[in-house]
């Protein structure tokens, strides 16, 4: 059974970078989207099969745990603030103390995994900063996690500290990083990290951004399901979806509002009555400034709307709602981010959203795609992942998207509590296009 699979740690180092980094570059100014980022860690586990024979297992453990280590110290260097230490919620302190990296051996089959994706046991696959207690890891921006199987796959987890990194940083780290290790004498340039957001955002006092505490506690009842929309689901309902208002529906709009429209179906069921569920998608900027963002760019450039609708809709009325917000929040990245009033819409925007958590939680959804993404393009030199997965912790109500490795579909990663799983399972259209 894939939940009794054990993981055992048999070695934890930290890594530093290859070249100290030099004084000019001691400090790291965080922006205002860093800070108002909780403390926690953005995660992704991408799964590669071994296709050697397996009396090489053991020697290939040792070369490819050297080869990863040898790598991240050069792209730490590259990456420096991500060896550095976080001060208060201002800046992070860049004096090479390092990241962890942790070796571990998996008594099992990848197989069993990508058969069975249970929570239960990726979560063994990556060291979790956001234990509750455990200092040590917190301290660190970046841990990574190799995980070799008995069949001879290896599953490597990566996870950064959310007040650097958002999914594109993460994405623009990973790909330099295979990059490096391929061949460290001939990396694209873009490959490496742009700095330039922490010096072109405004930095606020920490005093002025508003208090809003993520718990990490898992809720009772709370299960964290996997839901797929194939390639042909996908165009289908794209079809669908055509209207006056939104003539070229994207595939992360059609399944935001199907799974909302269906979610809202499920709170009728329960309550016998229509109850007021808000949508709320973050969006990557750094495409949408005049002049656009190196897509390289670190940090976080993130923002949100949120939608809001009384009654249960149509899909096409969602959708438009959807890409309403979506331009709004395109306009605002237009005008530029170092205006008083952006920096003031932006905070009482998240005011707000906290509120809309934490009074309409159980009706309030959260929603972050990492799709296009190059996830599945991250050789280090034995092919590309089979399976590449956000670890999601089962917050309750808070999506993750990431695409199928055709790079088509949509994986949806939805935790939400057994009642409404019960009855999304029921929906007629809502099975139309997802399987589980």
């Amino acid at each position: 059974m894939v939940e009794e699979m054990k993981v055992e740690i048999v070695s934890r180092e930290i890594i530093r970078p290859s070249s100290p980094t030099p004084p000019n570059l001691k400090t790291y100014n965080l922006s205002f989207f860093d800070q108002i980022e909780p403390n926690l860690y953005v995660s992704i586990i991408l799964f590669y099969p071994f296709n050697k024979n397996n009396d090489l297992y053991h020697e290939e453990i040792n070369k490819k745990s050297k080869l990863l280590k040898l790598s991240l110290s050069k792209t730490l260097t590259r990456f420096y603030p991500f060896a550095g230490r976080l001060n208060e919620n201002v800046s992070i302190e860049c004096y090479d103390e390092g990241a962890i990296f942790i070796e571990a051996r998996v008594h099992g089959f990848m197989t069993l995994v990508l058969e069975e994706p249970d929570y239960s046991i990726r979560k063994k696959f990556r060291l979790s900063g956001n234990d509750p207690g455990d200092m040590e890891t917190k301290n660190h921006l970046l841990q990574v996690q190799a995980n070799f199987f008995e069949c001879g796959g290896l599953a490597i987890s990566v996870s950064m500290s959310h007040k650097l990194a958002d999914a594109s940083t993460m994405s623009t780290f990973i790909k330099a990083w295979s990059a490096i290790m391929l061949n460290p004498n001939n990396v694209d340039p873009m490959c490496f990290a742009d700095f330039s957001l922490s010096s072109n955002l405004p930095m606020v006092t920490p005093s002025s951004l508003p208090t809003l505490e993520i718990s990490i506690e898992i809720e009772p009842n709370i299960v964290l399901k996997r839901y797929v929309f194939d390639k042909s689901k996908i165009n289908q309902l794209m079809k669908n979806a055509i209207s006056e208002g939104v003539k070229k529906p994207t595939r992360v709009e059609c399944v935001s509002a199907l799974l909302w429209k269906c979610l809202m179906a499920t709170s009728r069921s329960r309550f016998g009555v229509e109850r007021p569920s808000t949508f709320v998608q973050a969006v990557n900027l750094r495409s949408r400034t005049i002049p656009p963002l190196p897509l390289n760019s670190i940090g976080n450039m993130v923002m949100t709307f949120s939608e809001t609708t009384k009654e249960t809709s149509n899909l096409n009325n969602l959708i438009t709602n959807l890409r309403r917000g979506l331009r709004e929040t395109s306009k605002r990245a237009e005008n530029g981010f170092k205006e008083e009033e952006f920096v003031s819409y932006y905070l009482n925007q998240a005011k707000e959203v906290g509120y809309q958590l934490i009074s309409r939680g159980d009706e309030t959804y959260f929603c972050s795609s990492w799709c296009r993404f190059p996830f599945y393009e991250v050789d280090f030199g034995w092919g590309k992942p089979t399976w590449v997965c956000p670890f999601v912790q089962p917050l309750k109500n808070f999506f993750v998207f990431m695409d199928t490795r055709d790079g088509h579909g949509i994986e949806t990663w939805c935790p939400l509590s057994e009642e409404k799983i019960a009855l999304l399972e029921q929906d007629k259209e809502f099975l139309t296009f997802a399987r589980s």
